[in-house]
Order: C-alpha cells, then structure tokens, then sequence
C-alpha cells in the first residue's frame, strides 16, 4: 500500500511540474494596430527574422517570388512640400527588412491585416503577419 501511495504522488508531482513548465514557455502574444494602408507604428526596436526595426513607422508588405513568401517593412518618411501639404511616402531606400517567412492556413480568410508579436526578456520580436484578404498566415 505504501508503494501504491508513493507511485501517487511522484506522478502528482511530475504532472505539476510537467504544467508548470509548459505555462511558464507559454508566451503572451500582442497584435499590433495595422493602419488601413498596412502601416505600424513601433514604439520600441522589435525583431523579426534577423532584422532589428527601429522605432519608427512602417508599412507592412507581402510578396511571393518563385515559391517563396516575404514580407517588407517600408518606412514611412513624411515628405513636406513646397505648401502646406504633408504627405506620407516611401521608397525603396526606406526598405528596412525584407524578410523571408513560412506560410500556414489561417481559419478562414482574414478580415484585417494584423501583426503579432511576443516579449522576450523584455525585447519585442515579430512572430506573424496576417494580410487581409489572405487565407495564410506569415510566420517567421
């Protein structure tokens, strides 16, 4: 009986420790506000893929070549000119990463562009971009 009794609790104790464990992994995943032109604001540097973007605006793009899904921060520069008239703009030079990223299907076709991120040690990283429109989430 005694054995009975230990056997109990050491597997008690194993699956306590097996969902402690698995809670502690376990990260708080953020989406982004996305702009209806696809445009980020990041108020802090986050990573995504081997990229580091500074704080900044960007807007956020997707493109298939030969295969192959990436995804494209841009940023956004306002240009003023000669009047009153600011406009947003952006332009090749202002391409901050373009990064190459895995594609899984999403539950159903997505009804907003949406960028997702987690907090690692106190460091923002870019986990996953779902394009409005699309029937696949990007995973980096």
């Amino acid at each position: 009986m005694p054995i009975g009794k230990l056997t109990l609790a050491t597997l008690g104790c194993l699956l306590l420790w097996t969902a402690t464990v698995a809670a502690g992994a376990a990260q708080k995943e953020d989406a982004l506000k996305v702009g209806k032109k696809g445009e980020i604001t990041l108020s802090q540097q986050a990573k995504v893929g081997s990229v580091v973007l500074q704080p900044d605006t960007y807007v956020v793009q997707h493109r298939v070549s030969h295969g192959d899904h990436f995804v494209r921060f841009l940023e956004l520069k306002q240009v003023k000119y000669s009047t009153t008239e600011i406009n947003d703009t952006y332009t090749e030079q202002n391409n901050a990463g373009e990064i190459k990223c895995r594609v899984e299907p999403a539950t159903g076709r997505i009804q907003q562009t949406t960028v997702y991120t987690v907090t690692d040690g106190g460091a923002v990283r870019i986990t996953k971009v779902a394009i409005k429109g699309e029937n696949v989430v990007h995973v980096f």
